[in-house]
């Protein structure tokens, strides 16, 4: 059984599919470092949309700073828009 006949199965899926992946690609949740210095900006399909750094951060001297900031926002940023992403997948699945 393919892709095509699962959605022969279930009326409507192609379309709540669509719907979905629309969402997913329009919603959006920003996420700032605990240090407020780096801010991601992340859509549901876990897609960075926009990153603004502090230029205090762009000293080299501060290089690590910046690392850790990122790598922080960015994990954070991943798994509140993991949580959307499986939440809105849940609400379109109750349409069918």
């Amino acid at each position: 059984m393919n892709k095509e006949d699962l959605l022969k199965m279930i009326p409507d899926a192609e379309r709540i599919k669509d719907s979905l992946e629309k969402n997913l690609k329009k919603n959006k949740l920003t996420v700032t470092s605990k240090n407020g210095m780096v801010t991601a900006v992340i859509n549901y399909q876990q897609e960075i949309t926009d990153l603004v750094i502090d230029n205090r951060l762009l000293d080299p001297t501060k290089a690590g700073a910046l690392k850790a900031s990122l790598v922080e926002v960015l994990n954070q940023a991943i798994k509140s828009s993991r949580n959307k992403m499986l939440e809105e997948t849940a609400r379109a699945i109750k349409l069918i």
